[in-house]
């Protein structure tokens, strides 16, 4: 009998164990933070339909003061179309030396574009929106910015304590050598985007002021691109994105970002410039 009470309870320890073991196996809690982005990630390209708001500010170290910020929408539709929308945040545009006022991203103008996904890649729809302004507010695309992260081969992803309830959050470091590689190839190719987009709308313009044209537009992107050279070549860039997770369903709630670039100015002095993110996804579908 004492022999049959002490295999009965050796059974249920044993049941209990593998109870145990079984739900442990079945928690969220056991996936690395790799394995959580990539999870993440998959039930993300599976949604067909979303929406987002994000808020982009610029902090130059040499300058004192509000740094430029930009505001913007996005909503994906059918899977791979996505309709994104922005404009300064408010009074960023009064701020003199704006770029974005400067740009002509003022009042109700704005600056809207459709993207469409290809081969993982998020492209204007328009050939002529593929023009430097449109392509460098396009990189604000938290969408593509989590495409970018998971092909990065070089991260290094944690989770970080105090996530609210129901959420977990994931800090993801780039390496520093391929982020500042992937940047330098985006701002080249923005470049020489730019200086084909002038090329074809030369067609507008009378035949007889064209050559003058063209030779002046010509001395002007030269000198951008060779200033932009030298920017690139000791610029070094350091992003860290904070990913905020749904723990029910998966999918990404939040993205934040905070992007340290340090390159040298025309004259060969540092500067340092900080771009911080912040993008709020919604109605998955």
């Amino acid at each position: 009998m004492e022999l049959l009470r002490i295999s009965k309870a050796g059974r249920t320890a044993a049941c209990g164990l593998l109870l145990l073991l079984l739900l442990s196996s079945c928690s969220p809690l056991e996936k690395t933070p790799e394995q959580w982005f990539d999870f993440t990630w998959s039930g993300l390209a599976g949604c067909d339909e979303l929406t987002f708001n994000g808020l982009a500010v610029l902090d130059r170290g040499n300058q004192t003061g509000q740094g430029e910020s930009l505001r913007y929408t996005g909503e994906l539709r059918a899977h791979r179309e996505l309709h994104m929308s922005a404009q300064p945040a408010v009074n960023a545009a009064l701020l003199p030396g704006n770029s974005l006022r400067a740009a002509g991203l003022t009042g109700d103008s704005g600056w809207s574009a459709k993207l469409y996904l290809a081969d993982g890649i998020w492209q204007t729809a328009v050939p002529l929106e593929e023009d430097a302004l449109r392509q460098g507010v396009a990189r604000l695309n938290p969408l593509d910015q989590l495409e970018e992260i998971r092909q990065t081969s070089h991260k290094h992803i944690t989770t970080e304590s105090g996530a609210a309830r129901g959420t977990m959050v994931l800090r993801i470091e780039i390496d520093p050598d391929e982020a500042s590689l992937r940047l330098k190839e985006r701002l080249l190719s923005e470049m020489h985007q730019l200086g084909e987009d002038w090329k074809e709308r030369l067609i507008d313009v009378p035949p007889d002021q064209q050559e003058a044209l063209q030779n002046e537009l010509l001395l002007v992107w030269t000198a951008g691109n060779e200033q932009l050279q030298h920017m690139l070549g000791q610029m070094k860039a350091e992003p860290v994105y904070h990913l905020t997770i749904d723990r029910r369903s998966g999918l990404p709630a939040r993205l934040t970002s905070e992007t340290v670039v340090t390159y040298l100015s025309a004259e060969g002095k540092e500067q340092q410039e900080v771009l911080r993110i912040d993008n709020q996804f919604k109605s998955y579908k």
